[in-house]
This record gives C-alpha cells, sequence and structure tokens, in this order.
C-alpha cells in the first residue's frame, strides 16, 4: 500500500515548477495503491487548492486502482473535497471515511461527491463509505451514488446507512456480490440514526441480487424474517449476519431461526447479535429448541451468537450441535451475557470431548460454562486445529491446578485462551470478595497454562523418542533371532 509520504507532501506543500511536474509524471504513473489517514502528514488544504490548479495533466496518478481517505472525521467539505484530486476512470477500490455534520453546506459537499466519483470513476468495483452523518441528509444521493456503480461487487457502509431504501438501490446493483454494514464501536450511534432503520422493509423485485452471496442487516428480527421471506433471492445467501436494534423475545428469535434453515439451505456464516437495552424479569433465557432448526444447516462453518441472557442449553444438546455441524470451524455461543442470571441448565465442561469428535476443523471456540465438574483425564480429547478458546466461567467451584491441566490437554499450545468469570449471588453482602476469588483464580490459571504446556510439549516429545524406538526394536528384531 503506497501510503502519502513525505515526497508527495513536499511537492504538494510547495510551488511546483514544469521541472518538477515532468518528474513527478515519471513516478506517478507507477502508483497503483494510495492510502492517505490519521498517521499520514498533514497537508493545508489551500496546498490541495494549489495543487488543482496548477496541475497540467487531468489525473494525477493515471494508474491509480486503490484509494483509500480516511483523514481524522472532518466535516465532509474539509474530508471529501480533496479526494476528489486523485479519482481516475481505472480506479477499483475506493475507501472513505467522513464525520457527522448537519450543515448544509456539507450535505451539499456529500452530494458533489458521490456525483464527481460516479462520473470520473464509473468503475469502482469495491466500495467503503463510513460517514457519521445520517441517513436522512444523504439518503437519496447516497441511493442514487450506488446505483450509478454499475459494476459494483462488494459495498461497506456505517451501519445506521444501511436502511430500506439504500438496500433496494443496492438489489438493482447486478454484479452486487456481497453487502456489509462497519462494526458497531467505530461509530456512536444516536437517536436519530435508529429512526432511520426502523421498519426495515427493502422493495424487492423479480430479479433483485442476482449475484448477492453475503448480507449484514440491522433491524428489528420480524422485519428480517420477512424481509427473507419476499423477493430476496435467500437461497444464494452463504453469509447472513444480522443485529437487533432492541432486544428480541425468544419466540421471535425462534422464528428467524427456523426462517433461516428453511430459506438459506446454502448459509456457511451465520451471526446474530441481539440488542442489550435493560432485561425484564419475564424474559428468559434461550432454550435448544429455538436453535433446533439450525441442525439442518449443515454446511455452517461459522456461528455467533450474543444476547443479554445466558443460553439454556446442556451438554447433551451441545453434542446435538456439533455432530450436525461438521465443518465448523469458528463457533461462539454466547460466551459473555451482559445479564447474569441463571439458566435452567448450563453447559460443563464435558461437552468440550463433543467439539472435539465431531467438529475436527475448530478454530475458535466461545462458550459459557458452569465450572465444577472438570472430566478425567481418559474422557479428554485434544481439539487439534483450535487457535482461540473464550470461556465465560460460571462460579469458582474447582481446583486451578486441575482445570489448567484440563485446558493444557485439551488446547494446543499456540491456543490463545481469554476468559471472564461469573458469579450467581441474590444477596449483594460479599459480593465484591467472591468476585475477587474468581478473577484471582483465573489469573491463576492463565499463569500456570506456558510452564504445564512446556512440560506437556517435553512430555509428548518423549513419547514420540520412545515410540521411534520401540518402532527401531521391532523392526530389527527378527534378523537378531535369527
Amino acid at each position: 500500500m503506497g501510503e502519502l509520504g513525505p515526497q508527495l507532501v513536499t511537492f504538494v506543500q510547495f510551488h511546483i515548477s514544469s521541472e518538477r511536474w515532468e518528474r513527478f509524471s515519471f513516478y506517478a504513473n507507477r502508483v497503483r495503491h494510495l492510502e492517505c489517514t490519521d498517521q499520514s502528514p498533514e497537508i493545508h488544504h489551500q496546498s490541495y487548492a494549489t495543487l488543482s490548479i496548477t496541475r497540467p495533466m487531468l489525473h494525477l496518478l493515471p494508474n491509480l486502482t486503490h484509494l483509500t481517505w480516511k483523514k481524522d472525521p472532518a466535516r465532509p467539505a474539509a474530508s471529501l473535497v480533496p479526494c476528489l484530486l486523485f479519482l481516475t476512470p481505472g480506479l477499483r477500490t475506493l475507501s472513505v471515511e467522513t464525520g457527522h455534520s448537519s450543515d448544509q453546506g456539507d450535505l451539499f459537499a456529500i452530494d458533489n461527491f458521490f456525483r464527481d466519483v460516479v462520473y470520473r470513476s464509473p468503475r469502482i468495483e469495491h466500495l467503503e463509505f463510513r460517514s457519521d452523518v445520517p441517513f436522512h441528509g444523504v439518503g437519496p444521493s447516497l441511493s442514487n451514488f450506488l446505483i450509478g456503480l454499475r459494476g459494483l461487487k462488494t459495498v461497506l457502509l456505517s451501519d445506521a446507512l444501511l436502511t430500506s431504501d439504500v438496500v433496494t438501490a443496492l438489489a438493482k446493483c447486478p454484479m452486487l456480490e456481497s453487502i456489509r454494514m462497519s462494526d458497531a464501536l467505530e461509530s456512536a450511534e444516536g437517536q436519530e440514526e435508529t429512526d432511520d432503520l426502523q421498519n426495515y422493509m427493502p422493495v424487492m423485485e423479480s430479479g433483485a441480487f442476482p449475484n448477492l452471496k453475503e448480507m449484514e442487516i440491522k433491524a428489528h428480527l420480524w422485519n428480517v424474517v420477512s424481509f427473507l421471506q419476499s423477493e430476496f433471492p435467500a437461497a444464494r445467501l452463504q453469509r447472513l449476519v444480522v443485529r437487533t436494534l432492541s432486544l428480541e423475545d425468544n419466540a421471535s428469535i425462534g422464528a428467524f431461526f427456523a426462517r433461516v434453515a428453511q430459506a438459506c439451505p446454502a448459509i456457511q456464516v451465520l451471526s446474530l447479535s441481539v440488542q442489550y437495552g435493560g432485561v425484564e424479569e419475564e424474559f428468559e433465557s434461550l432454550p435448544f429448541a429455538y436453535l433446533e432448526p439450525l441442525l439442518h444447516c449443515t454446511s455452517l462453518t461459522t456461528f455467533t451468537l450474543n444476547m443479554p441472557l445466558p443460553l439454556d442449553i446442556d451438554d447433551a444438546e451441545a453434542a446435538q450441535m456439533a455432530s450436525s455441524w461438521p465443518r465448523m470451524r469458528d463457533l461462539h455461543l454466547n460466551p459473555f451475557p451482559a445479564v447474569q442470571r441463571p439458566a435452567g441448565k448450563h453447559l460443563t465442561f464435558g461437552a468440550m470431548a463433543s467439539f472435539a469428535m465431531h467438529c475436527p476443523d475448530l478454530q475458535a471456540l466461545g462458550v459459557y460454562m458452569q465450572s465444577s465438574f472438570i472430566p478425567p483425564p481418559a474422557s479428554r480429547r485434544m481439539l487439534p486445529k483450535l487457535q482461540s478458546l473464550i470461556l465465560g466461567l460460571i462460579g469458582t467451584g474447582y481446583s486451578v491446578e486441575d482445570l489448567a491441566l484440563f485446558l493444557t490437554d485439551i488446547t494446543p499450545s499456540k491456543c490463545s485462551i481469554t476468559g471472564h468469570s461469573y458469579i450467581f449471588l441474590t444477596d449483594t453482602i460479599g459480593l465484591q470478595a467472591h468476585i475477587h476469588v474468581a478473577e484471582s483464580k483465573l489469573k491463576k490459571i492463565f499463569s500456570l497454562l506456558p510452564m504445564l504446556r512446556s512440560i506437556h510439549a517435553q512430555y509428548q516429545e518423549r513419547i514420540r523418542t520412545l515410540e521411534a524406538e520401540v518402532r527401531k526394536l521391532s523392526s530389527v528384531g527378527p534378523g537378531v533371532q535369527s
């Protein structure tokens, strides 16, 4: 990635003679990637104006194919206009970020930016547009902009911009394969952004999204279910990520999973994050029955479920999930629920054997489980490809040494293990003391792991050496007897 370096800064900030333009043109033809970020040297906006006026060629970097413009989220009028200088007809990837503003001048600058990009770089295939400007400030301009990029294959937008109108516009992009939204932590969402996402009902016509394989949605689950029942080609979906706008009851979650299992037979990646906005007493943990339809999605390789309340599942039900998902590589079963409330039943470390037996390719696992039961050595199975293990541990009724040995036996030496302790107490007296004990025990486990893994590796190496010696003796044994 060619970043905006000191040489270009020097060139831009000072008077540019004709000789320097000739030298610049020689190197400019070689530039394919340009990145301007907060780490790039600062250039005064007047220097860009001078550059625009004095340049002898239309395209400063005529062979540029990838442009990233992510300066400190500033006003769109200040951050987007300089980016236009580097647009080229051959641009394939554009990534832009701008800050919040409701000023009419800034909204006008965004509208002009969209028009210029479509006119000057119509062959863009991969677009990222992150902005804290709410949808109702740029909605029509953004929709027209997306429709104008006929070759668009992948798009990433701020989550607050993926409204019904935008998705309706994207449905008309014939080459589009992937729709994604920015991470929830990238921007602070206000009430006006949430209001823009209410009543998610994109208009789907016959032939919509002819090539779409990946979809990310932020909406109420009943809207998502209705969307999957429309003309939307859900049968081709391989990746579906959903974030809710509010807390959802178990019936809505179950209806969503049932619809996915029925409408998305090719689904490989499925993620549901339920918004936490305060849990009422009548809300209950999600039982296995609502997850059961997903057992028919045998092509799943990634499943992520994040909810405020713990899951109500046991080891036998976890074994059913593991046996139904033999291709699973990344499984996160709500390891860190926001509400510390016990469910009817919980997983134990006994479930690890099921994951090891049925999911040989498992690389990442996140689970929330009762810590008191640790399986005996004879029933332990190694998860050979595991790279990350995330544990939500209930209680402190375990031996630090026993649990550390167990984790050493079932995980590879390079597997990253992180965790968090959960304490269930109806009486708040002494709660802090219990939390301190839980955190101390967890820290001791993590401090023991490097030593135990080293000993375990030495032991395994010794076993391999002895086995090699036995094979060698077995091969020469008959010759000695004769």
